[in-house]
C-alpha cells in the first residue's frame, strides 16, 4: 500500500480528536479529548514540535509527533546528539497491518538525532509498531507518572 505524511495542519484536529478518542484504552491519559482541551494542545505545541498525518492517497488514517523531549527522559545517547521524543501513534482500526507505520519511518533523521518513546506495559501492539520503526526496547521503567513503561530507543 502507498502511505505517505504530511505535516498536521489545524484543519486535521477534529479529525485527530475523533481518532485518539476512538482509541484512547491506548493512550497513557484514557480520558476523552473535549474540542477545548484539543484546541488548547494545538496551540500549546512547542517550537521545533513536528506533528505527522498518516496518509493515503488524501485519506488520513493515523497520526504521530516527534516533539521536545521531556525532563524525565532515563536514557541519554552516547555521541552527544540531541534526543526527540516519539510520541502518540495512532493508526485508525481498518488500515492497521498494511504498512502506514513504515511511512513514519520517513519522519526520523538519525543523523541529527536519537529517538526515545515511551510504551505502555502490556502494549505489545506498540511495541511491535516501534519494532518496524527501528526502536530497540530497552527494557521496563518505573515513570513518576505512567507507572511501568517500556523505553523505546532509536539511534
Amino acid at each position: 500500500m502507498n502511505f505517505t505524511i504530511r505535516p498536521a495542519v489545524y484543519e486535521d484536529i477534529e479529525w485527530l480528536r475523533e481518532l485518539r478518542n476512538a482509541n484512547r484504552s491506548d493512550f497513557f491519559d484514557k480520558r476523552e479529548v473535549s474540542r477545548e482541551a484539543q484546541e488548547a494542545w494545538w496551540r500549546g505545541a512547542m517550537w521545533g514540535d513536528e506533528r505527522w498525518v498518516i496518509a493515503k492517497s488524501e485519506q488520513r488514517v493515523g497520526y504521530f509527533s516527534v516533539v521536545s523531549p521531556k525532563a524525565d527522559l532515563p536514557v541519554f545517547p552516547t555521541d552527544g546528539r540531541p534526543v526527540r521524543y516519539f510520541n502518540s501513534m495512532v493508526i485508525d482500526e481498518p488500515h492497521r497491518g498494511q504498512g502506514a507505520i513504515l511511512a513514519a519511518t520517513q519522519a526520523f533523521d538519525t543523523v541529527s538525532f536519537c529517538y526515545v518513546g515511551y510504551v505502555s506495559e502490556g502494549n505489545g501492539r506498540s511495541l511491535r509498531a516501534c519494532s518496524k520503526l527501528g526502536f530497540e526496547n530497552r527494557g521496563r521503567y518505573k515513570h513518576p507518572v505512567y507507572g511501568y513503561v517500556h523505553i523505546v530507543w532509536k539511534e
